[in-house]
């Protein structure tokens, strides 16, 4: 995802790893630098994920030649609200233990409620974004007419990507 921050109008935005714990939008860093300062000055943040599928050249839709139908397709969400700095060591501990969890699937490591990583836990800084309003949008062709639809379909089938035979099931779930 990507944080963004602002301080004296002026922009400042970072990619970050992040975990959502009940509505809430966890990462983590260092307990000195800029993006810290940015956040002590201004608590006000936007987030942003986005999930790219198939992009569709202009010929997948149609045989005029015009470039316009290029496109994308794709999932997003932003997410506006205000940022905490969490001091609290069991709900940093479970922050990045949820972290570890979503980044590390397979386990293999021993979770952080163990005394081991205390030093660790208390040396890194765990921000919370707390949502104040939340605003999605998805493009998987819903807006097509029929006929550029199934152009679509049958070019995304032909070309065959593993990427597009995903594309095609979120298709067919959120198009028609």
């Amino acid at each position: 995802g990507t944080l963004a921050l602002c301080t004296n109008n002026k922009p400042y935005s970072l990619p970050i790893n992040f975990v959502e714990v009940n509505g809430e939008i966890y990462f983590h860093g260092a307990k000195k630098g800029k993006k810290m300062d940015l956040i002590k000055d201004n608590t006000y943040a936007s987030f942003s994920v986005v999930e790219s599928y198939s992009f569709l050249p202009s010929y997948f839709s149609t045989d005029k030649g015009d470039a316009c139908p290029a496109s994308q397709l794709f999932k997003s969400v932003i997410i506006d609200g205000v940022m905490k700095v969490v001091e609290d060591y069991d709900e940093k501990a479970n922050a990045l233990e949820f972290l570890m969890q979503k980044l590390q699937k397979e386990g293999k490591y021993i979770p952080l409620n163990d005394k081991m990583y205390q030093k660790a836990i208390n040396a890194t800084a765990l921000f919370k974004l707390v949502p104040t309003e939340t605003t999605g949008k998805f493009k998987l062709g819903q807006n097509l007419n029929q006929e550029r639809y199934l152009k679509v379909v049958s070019n995304l089938k032909q070309r065959g990507t593993q990427k597009d035979m995903d594309t095609l099931k979120l298709m067919q779930e959120y198009a028609k």
